[in-house]
């Protein structure tokens, strides 16, 4: 596959796209409307963006910048509660909003571990380059 050969962004941009249409698609399940599904799976992920670079800032500049568990647990929080808000909003519906805050991130992990083993299995290419490479270095 050709993306494979864009490395890291390659990788990124093809699980963004793989995360996007579990996002779609639960959305879709769970609402009936493309329209609703698709503004779920564009306006959360921004509103969490934005939540992320403010708590990214005001939690290195209280704790510093070295990781900790804490900052993901708290973060992991503010996720899920903007998931609800911005489903619920869109929808009017508290259990749409719960469902989907819970079930898309599961969704995905799996997908995730999935997508990781497919990505790092060895390509026809890779072992024809090899073949060749090894051929080349016989003496003659």
């Amino acid at each position: 596959m050709r993306v494979r050969n864009l490395g890291h962004l390659g990788k990124t941009g093809s699980f963004a796209v793989v995360h996007l249409t579990i996002a779609v698609s639960l959305g879709y399940l769970l609402t009936g409307s493309f329209v609703l599904a698709g503004l779920i799976s564009l306006v959360e992920p921004a509103l969490n963006t934005i939540a992320h670079a403010v708590f990214d800032r005001w939690w290195s500049h209280r704790h510093g910048e070295a990781p900790a568990l804490r900052k993901t647990v708290i973060f992991a929080g503010i996720h899920f509660m903007n998931a609800v808000a911005v489903v619920w909003a869109l929808t009017g519906s508290v259990v749409i909003a719960g469902a989907l805050a819970l079930i898309e991130p599961l969704v995905n992990a799996v997908a995730l571990h999935a997508f990781d083993r497919w990505w790092a299995r060895p390509t026809r290419q890779a072992g024809a380059s090899s073949l060749l490479r090894v051929a080349s270095e016989i003496p003659r």
